[in-house]
């Protein structure tokens, strides 16, 4: 039978459609098979999205950077404070956000031990990570420029980044100098507005003209359009009612330096947008105003005002004859020998003061003080301590978070600390003395021979004297109180959780103002009298 052919294929039978059925049938069991993971797939991401839960790390950071650009655009923060303070304290972000974070692990970990709840992870998502990543870039970039001039960068040296300096960047630079002389009567007024450069104004022409010397820096990509700048880029000089106004235009990539000799008893004022301002020699009131620059007074007898308007800019005034009045903000303020009021309002990151014969009053965010006369010096800053020496009250001062050091201080004082600790020697003569501290030590020194009344208390700390006076009270709260001497002056200190120390001092008192020379006014001369005609003879 083997001889036999095979049989014959059905009618109609074709193999090709048979090997195409198969295969399509392979297909659908694939497609099912393919299906049934993606469904079992889908069904875990279900689930896990189910057990997963968002942190609160991104709520809280974009609160916080809503708040801080509400109390920028509210003008209650500096911005350059801010970012100068961030610039040196950013990584602070970094261990606040894993210690949230891990105190949420801890917190999910207690929730669960008790295997009730089915158990879950928590997530950042990259919108998360790319704020923090944002933030950090933002940090290094502040870091890199702490302590750089406002509009100066260390990325690009000697260039101000704002957006009045691209060309500065991109085109090169061209100077050039040119000088004026104006004539200047007596009694005239001068006034000066220059949007970018420096402004010097000295007080020493004697030919009754204004000397005008300008420096110009242009930056332009060639040659031609530097110099169609240079043409446009000249002071605007007025001259009405005895008033001259020199105005220097803003245009793009364009600075003037102005070098300006006046009379000395012209009245100045001057308004600098990003530039220095220099004030010399002049015998009548002066005024300057300076948005992002340095300041520098020198040898002015008439009255002084200063607005001063950027957190990294500095003041300087020395040899003051009629006071100084400083508003605004500044890196550092430095007056030395001033005679006449002081009044300082605003936020000062350092100020020194040294030999201020007149009232100060300075006030800040922070601090708040007030001298009769200052002898010797002062130094103030809003994260370090208060140190005052030689002075004459009646001295106010309210703080918080300052330890105070002052030496040898006569008349009233009153002094008022939240957090620090104080250190006094009063010199002689004696006033009233009110020391108070909430959270901190006091040290007292008095003269030895004075004769005063004193109150004196402390809470959760100790208290001592080297004046014969009892010390009652309990372990929790001590008490001085008593009469030195023939009495006079009340002498009241309290504090809470620190020690009270008041000691006796050879303290010498402080020495005399010299006295000023006698004014020498000349007598109009008298004219003399008309001879009378002889009288004829009887």
């Amino acid at each position: 039978m083997a001889s036999y052919p095979p049989p014959p294929p059905p009618p109609g039978y074709d193999p090709r459609d048979q090997r195409r059925f198969q295969r399509d049938q392979f297909r659908a069991q694939m497609r099912t098979q393919r299906d049934a993971i993606r469904a079992q797939r889908d069904q875990i991401r279900f689930q896990m999205r189910g057990l997963r839960r968002s942190s609160v790390l991104g709520p809280i950071l974009l609160i916080a950077i809503g708040v801080l650009f509400l109390l920028m655009e509210s003008g209650r923060l500096d911005r350059q404070m801010f970012w100068e303070w961030y610039g040196h304290w950013w990584p602070m972000l970094l261990v606040a956000a894993g210690v949230l974070l891990l105190a949420e692990w801890t917190f999910d970990q207690y929730q669960l031990r008790d295997g009730q709840r089915p158990p879950y992870r928590r997530t950042l998502g990259g919108g998360v990570f790319l704020l923090l990543l944002i933030l950090g870039i933002a940090g290094v970039i502040g870091s890199g420029n702490h302590g750089m001039p406002t509009g100066h960068s260390r990325l690009f040296p000697g260039w101000h980044v704002d957006p009045e300096s691209f060309d500065e960047l991109f085109g090169d630079k061209h100077e050039s100098d040119e000088t004026l002389d104006l004539s200047f009567a007596q009694g005239d007024s001068l006034t000066i507005a220059n949007p970018r450069g420096d402004v010097t104004v000295n007080g020493t022409s004697d030919d009754n003209q204004m000397h005008l010397a300008i420096h110009k820096q242009i930056y332009a990509h060639s040659d031609t359009d530097a110099d169609t700048k240079s043409k446009q880029f000249n002071p605007d000089n007025k001259y009405r009612n005895s008033a001259w106004t020199v105005t220097m235009p803003s245009l793009d990539g364009a600075s003037a330096d102005l070098v300006i000799s006046v009379p000395p008893s012209t009245p100045v004022s001057i308004t600098a947008d990003h530039g220095d301002i220099h004030i010399a020699s002049v015998k009548a009131a002066v005024s300057a105003i300076a948005n992002h620059g340095d300041v520098d007074l020198s040898a002015i007898t008439g009255a002084a005002t200063a607005h001063i308007n950027s957190g990294s800019s500095s003041l300087t005034a020395h040899s003051m004859g009629s006071g100084i009045d400083i508003q605004g903000r500044a890196q550092d303020v430095t007056l030395i020998d001033i005679t006449g009021p002081v009044t300082l309002s605003g936020e000062f990151f350092g100020t020194h003061l040294e030999h201020i014969n007149g009232a100060i009053h300075y006030h800040t965010s922070r601090t708040e003080l007030q001298l009769a006369r200052l002898d010797g010096e002062a130094d103030i800053s809003p994260h370090s301590d208060i140190s005052i020496e030689q002075a004459v009250g009646p001295l106010i001062l309210n703080t918080n978070n300052h330890n105070i050091n002052m030496d040898r201080i006569a008349g009233d004082i009153s002094i008022t600390d939240r957090s620090g600790t104080i250190e006094l020697t009063a010199a002689p003569p004696l006033g009233t003395i009110n020391l108070e501290d909430r959270n901190g030590s006091i040290k007292l020194v008095l003269p030895e021979h004075a004769g005063f009344s004193v109150q004196a208390d402390t809470n959760n700390g100790d208290i001592d004297t080297d004046f014969l006076l009892p010390t009652t009270g309990s372990e929790s709260h001590r008490i001085i109180s008593g009469t030195v001497g023939s009495g006079g002056p009340m002498v009241h200190v309290t504090t809470s959780n620190g020690d009270v120390s008041i000691d006796k001092g050879s303290v010498l008192p402080l020495p005399p103002l010299p006295p000023a020379p006698p004014k020498l006014t000349l007598a109009p001369a008298t004219p003399p009298r008309t001879p009378h005609a002889p009288k004829s003879a009887p």
